[in-house]
């Protein structure tokens, strides 16, 4: 019988025990700030690439290209600006021979997150003087392109 009561004695004691650890158990909130940041957006990078040729005096002709986008979003250009022209045979065919429009609006480019686009051009966007000399023929010109556009 002793020993019903020693057993009899554990329950009580670990029911006290376990409901003594459950009683103490407190609710508790808890108040601060958490953070957010932002990234930094990189530029994407314009590479010249032979196109279809297309150019001959008088006439206006395509400029081609690529788009690396290493941003985590695709941008769109709406826009693009004409820099500085290089012939790639200045003696024979002065980069003077060539004109770039300027598009203020109306262009629709877009590269997507993360990669690099397939060749992209702006149609007639380089014209080659009418009075070109025959130097001009097989040659290309590089032209330093600006493009404005945002996060689409």
């Amino acid at each position: 019988m002793a020993w019903k009561k020693i057993a009899a004695a554990a329950v009580i004691v670990g029911g006290i025990a376990v409901g003594g650890t459950a009683y103490a158990l407190w609710s508790s909130t808890g108040t601060g700030t958490g953070r957010a940041a932002t990234l930094s957006a990189q530029t994407v990078t314009v590479t010249a690439v032979t196109g279809t040729a297309d150019l001959y005096p008088g006439a206006s002709g395509k400029l081609s290209f690529t788009l690396t986008n290493t941003n985590p979003y695709p941008v769109t250009f709406t826009a693009m600006t004409p820099g500085t022209i290089t012939s790639s045979n200045a003696a024979q065919c002065p980069s003077s021979n060539l004109t770039v429009a300027t598009f203020a609006s109306g262009l629709s480019l877009t590269v997507a997150a993360n990669s690099t686009s397939g060749t992209l051009s702006i149609p007639a966007a380089a014209t080659l003087a009418l009075a070109a000399p025959d130097g001009c023929q097989n040659k290309t010109f590089d032209v330093v392109l600006t493009l404005t556009g945002t996060q689409s």
